[in-house]
């Protein structure tokens, strides 16, 4: 287990979160624009406005429902090397709460009931070890 396959899970929360903000932004931009519509006589310049916007927020949709599967299936891979991985269980616990459920470290010392120096120690053990051992095999 890399820490690129670490990130990847966080990396697209973070391109899921943009894209639903940025689908949010399209839904309001169409709600604002199709009032405007109805009281213009001949509104083919708002109207292909609209369907510009409506054409990307589909696009947009579909777009998010991929990212969504692939999150489901980049965590259930990385949940599966963790618990797959003879790391200790505090490890385990702390890299399924970081890197699976994509919990800030502050988060995760909360739910683990640990000081953030904690984690910050667990953390740091767990690449030393798994650096090493990548290094000798």
């Amino acid at each position: 287990m890399t820490e690129r396959e670490l990130n990847s899970v966080r990396e697209l929360n973070k391109r899921i979160d943009k894209l639903e903000r940025y689908l949010a932004e399209l839904r309001l931009s169409a709600e604002n624009i199709v009032p405007i519509l109805d009281g213009l006589p001949k509104a083919t310049v708002a109207k292909s406005r609209v369907e510009k916007i409506a054409l990307r927020a589909v696009e947009s949709g579909h777009e998010l429902e991929t990212l969504r599967a692939e999150l489901i299936q980049a965590k259930s891979e990385l949940a599966d090397k963790i618990m797959a991985g003879m790391f200790e269980p505090a490890i385990q616990t702390l890299l399924m709460l970081r890197y699976v459920e994509g919990l800030s470290f502050n988060q995760t010392a909360r739910r683990m009931r640990i000081t953030l120096r904690h984690v910050f120690r667990l953390h740091e053990k767990f690449f030393k070890c798994h650096i090493a051992a990548q290094n000798h095999s």
